[in-house]
């Protein structure tokens, strides 16, 4: 498959296969970018008629780019014009022919890409977007084990689903350093889905514990205090992961270990 990056004249067309293009490719490439004007210019109007519009970059609400997700993902849809491993070629030309500025965010590099994560953020129902905040879905999607793992949405969505009210900025800002001690140093490509769902189960235990116990007692476990007793206490993630250990009782172990002095 294709893209046309830059419109031109002349048009820059670019493949991940290389360069140099068939006629028919370019014709697909051609009707891509039709596709994603169209659906970005319904975007805009659609946003600006909510008044959800930013008033400059970086300035969205979560529904904002929960919107422009689900733009791209209309897009993405018709699979005879682009494929799952061409995405970061679509969103280079999405950003430079199409996103108006308003839409966009700060660069941080290829792996942190705002038009991934916007379309990332539209595999979630409306209601369960709005939960959190776009900041809190911004930590949750740059954690390792989380950043490039898409089977982690599948044990959110059913986290939120069950979750009653909104998460707060304070749980996900512990629960993200838990998920990145446990799986920093995994390819989490090996685990099955059960082991890795199993980790995150288990980082969100933790969560939960340590809030409890900070708003009970007068020594408050910091992030730091979990990250320290879970990388002391890594071999036992492994009896997580195959069930040996459920994860709420490796959660306690460690955080038996996190409140010693």
């Amino acid at each position: 498959m294709t893209v046309l990056i830059k419109k031109g004249p002349p048009p820059r067309y670019q493949s991940i296969g290389g360069p140099g293009s068939t006629e028919e490719d370019r014709e697909k490439a051609d009707r891509l970018d039709q596709l994603l004007a169209r659906h970005i210019s319904d975007l805009v109007t659609d946003l600006t008629g909510l008044k959800l519009m930013p008033r400059g970059k970086g300035g969205g609400s979560v529904l904002t780019y929960w919107y422009l997700g689900s733009a791209l993902r209309n897009v993405i849809s018709n699979d005879d014009l682009i494929k799952l491993e061409e995405l970061p070629l679509l969103w280079r030309a999405a950003n430079e022919n199409y996103i108006p500025d308003e839409l966009k965010y700060a660069d941080r590099g290829p792996y942190r890409e705002h038009l991934y994560y916007c379309y990332r953020l539209a595999s979630y129902a409306r209601d369960m977007v709005q939960k959190m905040n776009w900041g809190e879905w911004v930590t949750i999607f740059d954690s390792a084990g989380i950043n490039q793992e898409p089977r982690f949405d599948a044990w959110f969505r059913d986290k939120l689903l069950s979750h009653k009210g909104r998460i707060s900025r304070e749980q996900i800002r512990v629960f993200a350093p838990c998920v990145n001690t446990m799986l920093g140093d995994i390819v989490v490509e090996d685990l099955a889905i059960e082991q890795l769902h199993r980790c995150y189960e288990a980082a969100w235990h933790l969560m939960e514990l340590c809030l409890n116990t900070n708003a009970t007692k007068t020594h408050v476990i910091g992030r730091n205090d979990l990250q320290k007793a879970i990388e002391a206490g890594l071999g036992k993630l492994d009896a997580v992961m195959t069930g040996d250990t459920s994860p709420l009782e490796y959660a306690r172990v460690v955080m038996a270990a996190a409140s010693l002095p």
